[in-house]
Parts: C-alpha cells; structure tokens; sequence
C-alpha cells in the first residue's frame, strides 16, 4: 500500500484531517493517535525527511511584517508598498502587531527564523539588548523600513530623518521664526533623534537655539497633537510656530488651536512631517517635509527578496530623501 494521508489514516484508524495534523506539526493532535499515526507512517514507508522540506519550502515563500502597531497612514502605506512587491515576486505577507511589547517584537522573530520564514521585515520595533542579541543569531534575513539599529548592521530602507529635520527648521527660519515649538514623540526612538538633530543644528546654523523646554513629548497620535494644541492656545504669545514630527499630531494640534480660537499661520505657524492624505482633509492644508513612504515599502520588499536569494552579502542602507511640500499653515514673518 502506498503511504498517502488517506491510507495512513485508514492504518491508524483516524480521519486524514488528523494525520495532516500530525505530520505536518500544525494543531492539537493527542499522544496515543500521534503513536498510531507515525507507526502506521514507518510501517507504510512515508518520507518524514520530504514531508518537512515541503513545509519548509512553502515558508520560505512567507516575510513576516513585526509592527508595533499601525498608528499613522505612512505605516499603511510602507505596508501596502511592501505587499504589493512581494505579492508580484509570488510571495506572502502577514503580519504581527505586538501593541508595543518589546517582548512580543522577539518572540515573533524567533517564530520566523524556526519555522524557516523567507524574511522579517520591522516596521516600529523597540531596540532591545533582546532584540539585538537574536538579530545576530538568526539565519532569517531581516529588513527594517525607516529606521536602523545603532548597535548592528541590519539591511534598512530609510527617510534621510537628519536633513528633513534640518530642512523643517530652515525653512521655518528662512519665513522669519525663531521662536519655534517641537512636538515629538519616543525620545529614544532613533526616528525622533536624527530629525531633532538636524532641526537643533539647523537653529544652530542660524546662531538660535532650541531649548529644552521648546521640545514637548507626545504619542504622534492626534490625541497627543490636541493636548499640546490645548497648552499652545493658553500661552500664544509665546512661540510663533511649531513643528510636529508627524501628520497625526499635526492635524491634531490643527484642529485644537482653531477650537481655542488660534489662527493658524495668521497667530501661529504649523510645519509637519510625513505628507500623509490626512493633511489634505485638514482645517488648514499642511506644509509638511515629505517622502514616498508607498516606494519606501517597495523598496524594502525588493531588499528582502534580494537577501532571500543571496542568503550572503553586505548589509545595505537605502536612503530616501525628504522634500518640502508646501501647504498654507506656514506665514511668512520676513518678505
């Protein structure tokens, strides 16, 4: 008798559901039936060692996206780029939100890696000493979109954060402001620190400075852009524009300002980062430094694939630059 699900089934005295079950690793299948199942196997002849390999071929086809969540429509667009070329090149895409927890970030990976993942690409994910210890380990390729890791060479598709934070600040400055506001979100988000970087140096350039007390801590939610729009609108006197790091708390901060009944540009100037659709549909059409965030995504699965092929190779870094999208919510203070 040939060894097929069907007739192994028919051995053991089970239905095939429970024998695919069982030799494929995937599901609840209790002790005594696996005994039955796998000595049925053995004694028809089936190939466990070919049984596997199938399953670790049609994985290899699987890239497993890790978010920690999907707050801004920049991460839907990375997401909807990214699909769109693995989708072309015949390979799968799901993804796991681990709602922030650094811990849920790691043991997604590590599922990938033993269960022989094409790629993981991480959109988001905490930089742990966790995180780095199983990157270097792992034999699955790993691609990260809009951000890099300090602590390891990691193939990464990036905004050039530095110079759009240093063209947000130029600009604002070449307009006439120099009393300047900086909204933000994770401090230790390396996102965050090379656009405040390049925003310090830039009031640097121009003999300012950014204090301290000018740069307030947020979510990068719209919620976040409202609290701070509340505490603008009582102290307007104080800053004659802001700069928010993303889209969300731009429209946020926006929407709270026109409730206190500030003006924006005419009482205070708001620059964003992101061009992201919601900017279109604000009170007030958003000048913001801008990236094709759907191209980036493209560009990370073309990365992945390349490192699914090659196995071996330098990590690469790919650059995308940011770009001035002029809107009305910047007034010029100089002519």
């Amino acid at each position: 008798m040939k060894a097929t699900i069907k007739s192994i089934a028919e051995l053991a005295n089970t239905s095939s559901a429970t024998v695919s079950r069982a030799l494929s690793n995937r599901g609840y299948v209790g002790a005594e039936t696996r005994r039955r199942i796998e000595s049925a196997a053995l004694e028809l002849g089936y190939d466990f060692k070919r049984s596997q390999l199938g399953q670790d071929e049609q994985n290899a086809k699987i890239v497993l996206v890790v978010s920690s969540n999907l707050i801004s429509q920049v991460y839907i667009d990375y997401f909807k780029g990214l699909t769109a070329y693995l989708g072309e090149k015949g390979y799968f895409c799901f993804q796991a939100f681990s709602n922030a927890n650094p811990e849920r970030e790691v043991e997604c990976i590590r599922f990938a890696d033993q269960n022989r993942f094409g790629a993981v690409v991480l959109l988001n994910v905490a930089e742990t000493p966790k995180l780095i210890s199983l990157l270097e380990k792992i034999n699955c390729p790993v691609v990260l979109i809009n951000r890099y890791l300090r602590a390891t060479d990691t193939d990464a598709v990036c905004v050039d954060n530095y110079r759009g934070g240093y063209m947000a600040a130029k600009y604002l400055i070449d307009a006439g402001h120099s009393r300047i506001v900086y909204l933000t979100g994770n401090a230790n988000s390396v996102v965050t620190q090379d656009r405040l970087l390049g925003f310090q140096d830039a009031m640097h350039d121009a003999g300012l400075k950014l204090d301290s007390e000018d740069i307030l801590l947020g979510d990068l939610t719209e919620a976040s852009g409202e609290r701070f729009g509340e505490c603008l609108a009582q102290n307007k006197e104080r800053y004659t524009a802001a700069f928010a790091s993303n889209d969300a708390m731009a429209v946020g901060l926006l929407n709270s300002l026109c409730r206190n009944h500030v003006a924006v540009p005419d009482d205070i100037s708001v620059l964003s980062f992101d061009t992201t659709p919601i900017v279109k549909n604000a009170k007030v059409r958003l000048t913001t430094i801008g990236f094709d965030s759907y191209e980036m995504g493209r560009a990370a699965g073309e990365l992945a694939v390349q490192k699914m092929c090659q196995k071996e190779g330098v990590s690469r870094r790919i650059v995308y630059p940011a770009e001035i999208d002029e809107g009305e919510s910047v007034k010029r203070l100089i002519q």
